[in-house]
C-alpha cells in the first residue's frame, strides 16, 4: 500500500508539472474527437449532461458523508475519520489546484458543458474517485466490498468518460484526479490501519505473549 500511495503522489506531481509547462502530445486530438462525437450524438450528449449534473462534486461528497456516518455508527470510527479527512482535503485541494495551474478547458466554446474555471484536475473525477476509494478501502464492511467496488468503478468510469465527452476536461485532468485520490485515500487507509494496530497493542494485557513460568 505504501508503494502505491507513493507512486500515486509522485505521478500526480509529475503530471502537474507536465500540464503546467505545455500541451500533452496527442491530447488535443483526443479531445477534439470526443467533442465531435458528442456533437454528432445529441441523445448521448443529453445523457452525459444529466450525468454531469447529478455527479456534481457537492452531491458526491455529501453521499460520502452519509457513508462516513454509517461506518461510524457501525463501529468503524477510525476508518470513518480517515475517510472524512481524505474527502475534506480533496474538496479543498480541487479549487486550489485549478487556480494554481490555471489550465484552460478544452472545448467550452462547444457549449456542451456547464463547467467553468480551471481544468486541472477534474473536480467531478476527483470527488468520485475519492468517495469510491474511501468506500472500498475504509467504509464498506468486508462482506460488501466486492459489490461496492464494482458499482463504484462503474460510476467512476462513466463520470471520467463524461468529462472528456462534453469537452469539460482533458484526459490528463481525469488522470490527475485519479492519482490524487489514490494518494489521499491510500494515505488515509494507512493511517487508519496503523492507528488501529496501535490501539490493539495498547489494549493487549501485560505479559501477553510471554512464556509462562512453571
Amino acid at each position: 500500500m505504501r508503494v502505491l500511495v507513493a507512486l500515486c503522489a509522485l505521478g500526480f506531481l509529475a503530471l502537474t508539472a507536465v500540464v503546467t509547462t505545455g500541451a500533452v502530445p496527442g491530447e488535443a486530438a483526443v479531445s477534439a474527437a470526443a467533442v465531435d462525437a458528442a456533437r454528432a450524438s445529441p441523445a448521448t450528449t443529453r445523457v452525459a449532461q444529466v450525468v454531469e449534473a447529478v455527479t456534481q462534486p457537492v452531491w458526491v461528497y455529501l453521499l460520502g458523508v452519509l457513508g462516513v456516518l454509517a461506518a461510524h455508527g457501525a463501529g468503524r470510527r477510525r476508518q470513518a475519520r480517515a475517510a472524512l479527512v481524505a474527502g475534506a482535503v480533496a474538496a479543498v485541494a480541487s479549487p486550489a489546484l485549478k487556480a494554481l495551474t490555471d489550465r484552460a478547458r478544452p472545448a467550452l466554446e462547444a457549449g456542451l458543458t456547464s463547467s467553468g474555471g480551471g481544468s486541472f484536475p477534474s473536480g467531478h473525477a476527483l470527488a468520485s474517485a475519492t468517495v469510491v476509494l474511501a468506500a472500498v478501502l475504509l467504509l464498506a464492511p468486508p462482506a460488501r466490498r466486492g459489490v461496492v467496488a464494482v458499482l463504484g468503478a462503474t460510476e467512476l468510469v462513466v463520470v471520467s468518460i463524461d468529462r472528456v465527452w462534453l469537452g469539460a476536461h482533458w484526459p490528463t485532468d481525469v488522470l490527475g484526479a485519479w492519482l490524487l485520490a489514490g494518494a489521499l485515500v491510500g494515505a488515509a487507509a494507512l493511517w487508519a490501519g496503523s492507528s488501529q494496530q496501535q490501539a490493539h497493542g495498547a489494549r493487549a494485557p501485560r505479559g501477553a505473549g510471554l512464556p509462562r513460568r512453571r
